[in-house]
């Protein structure tokens, strides 16, 4: 009779423990799935915020490196008055360049864009490209940005040679709001 009692005890503590896991098994699914869900959402918005930002031809990019690509080493930039921002048909310019080794310049220029167009392809990249005028010299812009990472690409391309920075993208409104500050 005390096996059968023991028996019967350890049959009901093996299947108290065994709904224990199943249970815990469903809440750390749940969990996972909300996790995923969650995830999702906030691409889905950043998604929807870099859209917003290049629909909107009212940002600022702010470059982080910067290359000439054909003969240059990758530099940091630290200088936060470093930008190219675009305003409907304006373009505004603060950016070094270097188009001969060890030599670098900063360009300081407004102009106008002229044949801008910007097209999303798969949903994820887009590609912007325009051309402007420094004096009598024509350049071209090309900007590529992931609405997943948010990685941003910008190519002058001159006759002088090409630059590419790299860097990031933001609201030409949030732009405003930090300069008033700083006066």
């Amino acid at each position: 009779m005390a096996v059968r009692a023991l028996l019967l005890a350890m049959m009901l503590c093996v299947s108290t423990v065994a709904s224990a896991d199943v249970g815990e098994t469903t809440s750390v699914q749940d969990a996972q799935s909300k996790a995923k869900f969650e995830r999702a959402e906030r691409q889905a918005a950043y998604s929807a915020e870099i859209d917003a930002i290049v629909k909107s031809r009212n940002y600022i990019f702010r470059p982080i490196t910067m290359q000439n690509v054909v003969t240059g080493n990758t530099r940091s930039l630290f200088a936060y008055y470093m930008y190219a921002g675009v305003t409907g048909d304006k373009i505004v310019l603060h950016l070094p360049v270097e188009f001969t080794s060890y030599v670098i310049d900063t360009i300081n220029l407004d102009s106008f864009a002229e044949g801008y167009t910007a097209t999303l392809d798969n949903n994820s990249n887009w590609r912007i490209t325009f051309s402007f005028m420094n004096g009598s010299e024509r350049w071209l812009a090309e900007i590529f940005l992931s609405n997943i990472t948010g990685q941003t690409r910008l190519a002058l391309v001159t006759p002088e040679g090409v630059m590419r920075y790299l860097g990031t993208i933001e609201s030409g409104a949030t732009i405003k709001r930090k300069s008033r500050r700083t006066r």
